[in-house]
């Protein structure tokens, strides 16, 4: 006798079904008889519960198989493991990959600021002047005019290749209007300031106020810093008056810094400069044939301001040594390969400010300089910049002042604004590499510490004068106005008439850099 495999009842020789499941146990001739139903004999008896012996042996070896082929993976996974940390190559790979997907969690968490790509608006500076007094109050004010600005202030071009061909500079705010508005009156104002009118050919209000643009030069009816506006005012007693100047520009977003933490969309990303083109310090003297090292790199103090307040740049050791320790500490951080890179110490030095000296609320009316900040461990916007450039002047790097204002990304809320241009070279291997004319390679750019810009423009800041040297052209920008009269106040404030934004916004991100 036999078995039915599914069931277990016994079944005789020949049978080509099983009598008690029904099941077809001999292949196709079984399946005719069942069709047909030429059934030999009664059902079969004692089938046996359970699994059928066929599904009890197919399953158990699939298992087995199954569990084989596990462990076989299970091998090959530690094998590869092991490779990876014991192969030095396939060791520093896997590792880099990982150090990439950390910063782009990190660069994905951190805060930052949203700034639109273009924008063209109307900036006006006011000036309200009360006389509570009992005589006639009279103010001389001296109005910056703001220019044209390029992304390369010190050179023709932004770029030049040995072959004559040339990466032409970008505008970066572009002035269309200028004008002056005074005792209900508009005074247009040609833009540069030019041609010039001088205090004996000054326009005459119908209340007797007297405008004019002269130049610069000495002597109180001149400019001292630079291209201004002269205003001559009497207010009397008990009265308000307003002096509103209206700058219509257009602004766009730039960059000096090739890097994937750009937005691809903003210009200059592609000429650049980074860690790894970086150029030495000794290259700085090399590029823009040596005139901002000259002048802004030089010395290791700059612009005095008198008296205790000294000098607002200063990297001497024994009149600043916190500047002098604080810029040691930071080049002994860098790793040795990165000792001469001026990129490195440049980017360094901002980071360091941002972690270590937070913003001054409450900063005092006269500016701090570099050591004066970093001894307070705070600072504002010019301080916070002089300490940046006290410690640029440590390793020579050529750093100078930009003045305007600073508005939100929504174009509401103005202030005043001091910041620094920075010059960096680019390598001598990576401009002979690419062809580049060496006297040109090399970036001038915005560093602004307190917002956490790191060379890049953006149009929510107003530029109305980037420094020339001499030093006392500093001087003669803060001192711009004089007052006369008994309880006579005035009132210096930014408001926007009317913005549009173009091209979308991108975000700064609030991220120092792994220089290690």
């Amino acid at each position: 006798m036999g078995t039915c495999p599914f069931c277990r009842a016994q079944t005789l020789p020949g049978d080509s079904i099983c009598y008690s499941c029904g099941r077809v146990i001999s292949g196709a001739s079984g399946m005719d008889s069942r069709v047909k139903g030429n059934f030999m004999r009664s059902p079969t008896r004692k089938a046996k519960p359970g699994k059928s012996p066929r599904h009890a042996t197919s399953t158990k070896s699939r298992r087995k198989v199954r569990k084989k082929r596990s462990m076989i993976n299970q091998l090959g996974l530690v094998a590869l493991i092991a490779f990876i940390f014991f192969t030095p190559d396939a060791r520093q790979f896997v590792l880099a990959k990982w150090a990439e997907i950390e910063d782009y969690v990190m660069e994905g968490l951190a805060p930052h600021q949203v700034y639109p790509l273009e924008a063209d608006y109307t900036v006006v500076r006011s000036i309200d002047l009360w006389n509570n007094g009992s005589g006639v109050g009279h103010l001389e004010e001296s109005i910056p005019l703001p220019l044209d600005v390029t992304s390369n202030e010190g050179g023709a071009v932004a770029l030049a290749y040995e072959d004559g061909t040339e990466v032409q500079k970008s505008n970066i705010q572009e002035v269309i209007n200028i004008e002056l508005r005074i005792d209900g009156e508009v005074i247009s104002i040609p833009k540069d300031g030019v041609p010039t009118k001088q205090k004996s050919e000054a326009v005459v209000t119908a209340q007797g106020n007297e405008i004019w643009w002269p130049g610069q030069g000495d002597g109180s009816d001149k400019c001292k810093h630079g291209a201004c506006v002269r205003v001559s005012i009497d207010v009397p007693s008990g009265t308000h008056e307003t002096v509103d100047f209206a700058v219509t520009l257009k602004s766009k977003s730039y960059t000096w810094w090739h890097s994937t933490r750009v937005d691809g969309k903003i210009d200059g990303k592609s000429e650049g400069t980074s860690l790894a083109r970086s150029g030495t310090f000794a290259d700085i003297a090399e590029r823009g044939m040596g005139s901002r090292s000259n002048t802004f790199a030089s010395t290791l103090n700059w612009y005095d301001r008198g008296g205790t307040d000294g000098w607002a740049i200063d990297a001497r050791s024994n009149t600043a040594p916190t500047v002098y320790q604080t810029a040691a500490s930071i080049d002994a951080s860098l790793p040795t390969n990165l000792k001469t890179n001026a990129y490195a110490f440049a980017r360094a030095t901002f980071d360091w400010l941002n972690e270590y000296v937070p913003y001054d609320t409450n900063a005092p009316n006269i500016a701090r300089g570099g050591e004066q900040c970093l001894v307070a461990g705070m600072g504002d916007c010019d301080e916070q910049s002089n300490a940046f450039m006290s410690i640029m002047r440590h390793k020579g790097i050529p750093t100078w002042y930009v003045f305007g204002a600073l508005t939100d990304s929504n174009f509401e809320n103005w202030e005043g604004h001091a910041w620094a241009y920075i010059l960096l070279p680019m390598s001598n291997e990576w401009c002979e590499q690419k062809g580049v004319v060496i006297e040109t390679c090399f970036v001038e750019g915005a560093v602004d510490v307190v917002n956490r810009k790191w060379l890049v423009h953006t149009p929510t800041v107003y530029i109305d004068w980037i420094e020339k040297a001499p030093w006392t052209n500093v001087d003669g920008y803060y001192s711009g106005g004089s007052m006369q009269g008994n309880d006579f106040k005035r009132l210096r404030s930014f408001f926007t008439e009317g913005y549009e934004i173009s091209g979308g916004t991108w975000n700064n991100k609030w991220i120092g850099e792994d220089l290690s």
